[in-house]
C-alpha cells in the first residue's frame, strides 16, 4: 500500500491534495466577525459616551463646590451671586481642570464640554454625535436637556439622566 503524502500528486485521484481553506469558509469567517462587530461597536460607543459623561458630571459638581466656597470666602450667599458680583471666574477656583477660559472667566472649554458658571452650573457637550445636550447643576439636582432633533435628542437616554439624582 502507497502512503499518500500532503500536497503530493496522487495517482489515483489524478490530482494533488489541496490544504488551506475555501473560499466557503473565509466568506463564513467574514460574516461571523461582521455580526460580532455590528453587535459589539453600538455597545463600545455608548461605554465611551457614558465615561464622558461620567467626567463631566464629576467636574460639575466640583466646580459648583468651588464656586460656592468663593462665595462664602467673599460673602455672598451662593456661587450665583458670586458670579453676579464678579468675584466667581475659573481662574479664581480652587480646583484645576485642563481647559481654555473664556475672556470673562465664567466658561471654561475643554475637549468634551464646555463648563460655565452662574446660578446653575452647565455643561455643554461639544464633541460628537451629541453635541449641544446640557447637563445642569443647582446644588441640588442635575438636569438634562438636549436639542429637539437630531441624535443629539437621544442623548439624556444614552448618557442615563434618569439615574443622576438617586
Amino acid at each position: 500500500m502507497q502512503q499518500v503524502v500532503k500536497g503530493e500528486f496522487m495517482p489515483f485521484l489524478g490530482f494533488k491534495q489541496k490544504t488551506g481553506f475555501t473560499l466557503i469558509e473565509l466568506l463564513v469567517i467574514v460574516l461571523i466577525l461582521g455580526v460580532l462587530t455590528s453587535i459589539a461597536l453600538p455597545q463600545y460607543r455608548r461605554s465611551v459616551e457614558r465615561a464622558r459623561v461620567a467626567e463631566a458630571l464629576t467636574l460639575v459638581r466640583s466646580i459648583y463646590d468651588s464656586c460656592e466656597r468663593l462665595a462664602w470666602e467673599n460673602q455672598k450667599n451662593n456661587c450665583g451671586a458670586a458670579v453676579t458680583a464678579g468675584i466667581a471666574k475659573f481662574p479664581k477656583l480652587d480646583i484645576t481642570i485642563k481647559g481654555t477660559y473664556s475672556s470673562t472667566g465664567t466658561a471654561l472649554l475643554t475637549d468634551n464640554f464646555t463648563y460655565e458658571l452662574g446660578n446653575n452650573i452647565t455643561a455643554t457637550s461639544v464633541k460628537g454625535s451629541y453635541q449641544g445636550a446640557k447637563i445642569v447643576f443647582n446644588g441640588r439636582n442635575f438636569s438634562c436637556s438636549a436639542p429637539a432633533s437630531g441624535e443629539a435628542s437621544r442623548a439624556c437616554s444614552v448618557w442615563g439622566a434618569s439615574t443622576w439624582n438617586e
